[in-house]
């Protein structure tokens, strides 16, 4: 059963799962907060498919009846962030003051830094979508991307295409941006020839594009967020730099597309997942046929971690102890790569305990109409 209901103050998605049984013989409610990037910059590219990737995995995990012979349901809240570091912090301690024991944010560095401290410090595990590294003193907090395996892989990629003199545009003002930087680099083997610093407000590039120019650059990295990468893919193109190969460190939504038109399809990137594999088609359909749209990379990863999380109560339950933050993260890294997952999922998503995650991820691009496809895994 899945079940919507929204609050003057909050957006509020509640989502029991439980297969044909009876409300009086549920006997453990498994609570879990969303910090969801809803509203503001996030929303489009993380928040939003996220959460839609996530409410089709427990309408899935309802029809498979995995949860019958625990007895579990699972009550999801989610609280709008905004977007924002301070909003998302303020929601995280409304669900600590309730003692939620576990808690998802579906992205953003700023934000799972923050939160990471409060969640080792409340005992309360935490997944984040953030690329950056964690404070997790207490081995609480689990990250969701692997920043370095698969931009090093763009990094090899251009490489092999030829490109000796690339050259790096980054919003240095989020921290994963230098890290994904940082980690296409590796895969390059050679310095970038010209580093551009930009934040994430900029819209204006024709300084850093001149900049480029001069460098004579045969490719370039863009290490910032997708609607900047329209923008700047735009912008060159104007300035008659259209013989550039594009890599992107990041592209979880159309809005480069949107943008920069049929310039940006040029554009190779990385991502956790992208459609078109036949382990996800069913899923695909769900979406597209719910949301009368293509899920994004977030859509697979929220689809993921509602099955990481039924995975790792059903482990608790089945291990006769009480579902809390310390027995769901001592659970998580094994259910992150065990039978149910493996079963159910449709990525390769393996967490740690020290809450680093492993996953290949897979080369994707822009198809001729604007969807993310892989081109190689």
């Amino acid at each position: 059963m899945i079940k919507l209901t929204s609050l003057s103050l909050r957006k509020c998605v509640v989502i029991a799962v439980a297969a044909a049984l009876p409300l009086a013989s549920w006997a453990t409610e498994v609570k879990v907060g969303l910090l969801g990037n809803l509203t503001g910059r996030a929303a489009a590219s993380f928040g939003v498919p996220f959460k839609n990737g996530f409410e089709i995995a427990l309408a899935d995990i309802a029809r498979s009846g995995v949860l019958n012979s625990t007895k579990t349901t699972i009550v999801m809240e989610v609280l709008d962030t905004n977007s924002e570091v301070t909003k998302a912090v303020t929601s995280f301690n409304q669900f600590a003051q309730r003692k939620l024991p576990i808690i998802v944010s579906d992205s953003q560095s700023p934000i799972g830094q923050a939160v990471a401290p409060l969640a080792n410090d409340a005992k309360m595990a935490f997944i984040s979508g953030a690329g950056s590294q964690l404070e997790n003193k207490g081995g609480y907090a689990f990250r969701l991307a692997d920043l370095k395996t698969s931009s090093s892989s763009i990094g090899k990629h251009l490489i092999a295409k030829g490109a000796k003199r690339i050259g790096l545009i980054v919003a240095t003002d989020n921290p994963s941006f230098p890290t994904l930087a940082a980690a296409t680099l590796d895969g390059l083997g050679v310095n970038y020839v010209s580093t551009q610093n930009v934040t994430m407000k900029d819209s204006n590039f024709s300084a850093v594009i001149t900049n480029l120019k001069s460098a004579n650059i045969d490719a370039l990295v863009l290490s910032v967020l997708p609607e900047q990468a329209g923008n700047i893919i735009q912008q060159m193109n104007s300035m008659g730099m259209q013989n550039v190969l594009l890599a992107g460190t990041i592209a979880t939504s159309p809005q480069t597309f949107t943008i920069a038109g049929k310039a940006a399809s040029s554009m190779v990137f990385p991502q956790a997942w992208a459609p078109g594999g036949g382990r996800s088609a069913a899923f695909e359909a769900a979406y597209k046929q719910k949301f009368n749209a293509v899920p994004t990379s977030y859509s697979g990863v929220g689809y993921q971690v509602a099955w990481l999380i039924a995975a790792a109560a059903v482990d608790v339950e089945k291990a006769g102890k009480p579902i809390t933050g310390e027995n769901l993260k001592a659970a998580i890294p094994a259910a992150s790569k065990g039978d149910l997952v493996s079963k159910n999922g449709i990525m390769e998503l393996a967490l740690t305990a020290s809450g680093d995650v492993v996953s290949p991820g897979t080369i994707s691009r822009f198809a001729d109409n604007g969807d993310i496809v892989g081109i190689a895994n």
